[in-house]
């Protein structure tokens, strides 16, 4: 007589392809709401004044990497 027991591991186990599927749907959903989130600060700071831009401590868009003002 032969005895056989199947363990079951989740450390073991690849990802079924619908989990895989699942997961990569959350993954590009999460990178979208990143980049709407991102484009709607974007165009909150857009509608700021120079000078409030300024006291916030936004960088110019002038100035180059170096940090001087470019002519």
């Amino acid at each position: 007589m032969t005895f056989s027991s199947f363990e079951h591991s989740a450390s073991g186990r690849r990802p079924t392809l619908s989990t895989s599927l699942f997961l990569s749907v959350l993954a590009l959903r999460a990178r979208m709401v990143g980049a709407w989130q991102q484009h709607r600060t974007e165009r909150a700071f857009e509608g700021l004044s120079y000078d409030t831009l300024k006291d916030i401590g936004f960088p110019s868009a002038s100035a180059s990497k170096s940090g001087k003002p470019t002519r």
